[in-house]
């Protein structure tokens, strides 16, 4: 059969006059995913923004769907690479108050398109008005009794016995994409929530001449999810907590983990062994106890000072926006875990539908489940399933090798990954400061965190991380991350652990070196190569 026979569920048509972007899509899907993970992500993901745009009064209720058309979609795939509409994203900033298309964009992208059209309405402005307060209100329990649901939800579906068949594994699958449903969007409005709240208080600290500081005002909020996770590994390798119990609670977590054809902790505990060995090698004033303690002590000094500096008729506004920020910004990794855990949900359900349709003959081995689709799984699957997956491991292995531009009109035109010239010394790479502090220290870049040789006071250089990574960040001196923004994972927990960040180089691991000596400036967002490494 010819392989235009075959579809290809990695490569959607854009029209030819939208405007797409990878910027940052690459944190919430790293790489290329596999047929089975897009798919789940795919209509999921559309109708949980939608739903959370809907809550805060931007959309209208029977907007909550997948259109038909790409281009009305808020997110798409192409060559592989998880992609956000540019022109839909503005138009939410067209229909919000406090905030513009132009704004929105620049959030996104780090600027505005040169002819970029705004069409500004208030038609939507008394629904916000009302909606927006109660949704701050009410999303932390929301999030929390979601997160207790799933978490139970979870541990039944991945313990032993759980799924005798195929029969009971599509009944978790299809029960962890309704999680992941249930839970994005909350969790959509908790990101847009603290990301509002990160801005307000940039343009605070500006006002009081303090401009930065915010990096320091949105840190030391207590055990936060990662910083909960590190606490107990620490324990382990102290032996107060043995690995199984671990495991227990938080193996959801592995490398990759937003792609389910990856190998999760509870699965694949090794990447975890090599870490502790190093764990047992620090000192315990490196103990994630002790420096949340250091980060709570920082955040309220530098919110004693914010405040001294303002006007006295300016400081009652301060101090709710500052108790706001620190109910709202932890939000973000509460979600995060629980999606996290549905995702892992359904990929333990995979590998036990992978393992009956290999023992059947239809597949021709477990893992080549990924290369079918959820609506294969569940309806119909190709009577030529073993040439399907064929070709589409193809697809994705020619994917996998190809680089997207960071923002076009209608169809992108790939091109091919090629190595860069490392960077000379004296060079330097710019990005976010979004936690404080100057380093200097030998780097190590690492593109897959089960693979990592970091050794302690070495800066961590990757592409991007989700929080699997965040038990590196103890070893690391300094982090420099290719993809996020202020609010990205990397940034928080860097931010709470008062390891120096600078995030969003776009360049750091193509430009940069194993061994390089760096000088990592967290309060300026620039990276210097000082000598190349031996």
């Amino acid at each position: 059969m010819s392989e235009s026979a075959f579809t290809d569920p990695l490569h959607q048509e854009s029209g030819p006059s939208t405007r797409w972007t990878t910027v940052n899509t690459a944190e919430a899907l790293p790489g290329v995913p596999t047929p089975l993970c897009w798919t789940l992500w795919n209509h999921q993901l559309e109708r949980a923004m939608r739903g959370a745009f809907s809550d805060m009064g931007c959309l209208k209720p029977s907007e909550v769907l997948v259109p038909e058309r790409i281009d009305d979609r808020y997110s798409a795939i192409f060559f592989g690479r998880f992609t956000a509409n540019i022109d839909r994203m503005r138009g939410l900033g067209d229909l919000m108050p406090g905030t513009s298309a132009d704004a929105i964009e620049e959030q996104i992208l780090g600027g505005v398109a040169s002819g970029a059209e705004s069409h500004p309405t208030r038609r939507r402005y008394p629904m916000v008005a009302a909606r927006m307060p109660v949704q701050a209100v009410r999303i932390p329990k929301v999030l929390a009794a979601r997160r207790a649901e799933i978490d139970g939800w979870w541990r039944a579906t991945v313990a032993p016995g759980a799924m005798p068949d195929g029969r009971a594994a599509r009944a978790r699958f299809k029960q962890a994409a309704a999680y992941y449903e249930w839970v994005m969007r909350p969790h959509a409005v908790a990101t847009m929530l603290a990301q509002a709240l990160y801005e307000q208080l940039t343009k605070l600290a500006a006002a009081a001449g303090q401009a930065g500081v915010e990096t320091r005002l949105t840190t030391g909020y207590g055990q936060m999810e990662e910083t909960a996770l590190m606490v107990d590994l620490w324990a382990v390798s102290r032996g107060r907590l043995t690995l199984e119990r671990f495991l227990a609670a938080h193996g959801y977590h592995g490398p990759a983990e937003g792609e389910i054809s990856s190998r999760s902790w509870r699965e694949d505990p090794s990447p975890l062994e090599a870490l502790l060995a190093t764990y047992r090698t620090m000192d315990d004033s490196a103990a994630p106890t002790a420096v949340e303690t250091q980060r709570v002590a920082e955040r309220e000094a530098a919110s004693a000072e914010l405040l001294a500096r303002l006007p006295a008729a300016r400081r009652p506004g301060a101090k709710v926006l500052l108790a706001a920020a620190k109910r709202h910004i932890p939000l973000r990794e509460v979600g995060k875990a629980a999606f996290l855990q549905a995702l892992d949900g359904a990929r333990a359900a995979a590998r036990v539908l992978g393992e009956e349709l290999a023992a059947a003959g239809t597949i021709g081995d477990p893992d080549d489940v990924c290369y079918l689709t959820v609506d294969e799984i569940f309806g119909c699957l190709p009577a030529d399933a073993k040439e399907v997956v064929a070709f589409r491991r193809g697809k994705r292995e020619e994917y996998l090798g190809l680089r997207l531009p960071d923002t076009w009109t209608g169809v992108a035109t790939p091109t091919k990954i090629e190595a860069s010239d490392a960077a000379a010394a004296g060079e330097e790479i710019t990005g976010l400061a979004v936690s404080p502090g100057v380093v200097e220290g030998r780097a190590r870049v690492v593109l897959d965190a089960a693979c990592s040789e970091l050794e302690p006071g070495e800066v961590l250089v990757c592409e991007t991380t989700d929080p699997s990574w965040a038990s590196l960040f103890l070893v690391a001196s300094a982090l420099v991350i290719d993809i996020g923004g202020a609010l990205s994972h990397g940034a928080i927990v860097a931010r709470e652990l008062g390891v120096p960040c600078v995030i969003n180089t776009r360049v750091g691991t193509r430009r940069l070196r194993t061994g390089d000596l760096l000088r990592v400036d967290g309060n300026s967002g620039v990276v210097t190569m000082l000598e190349a490494g031996g």
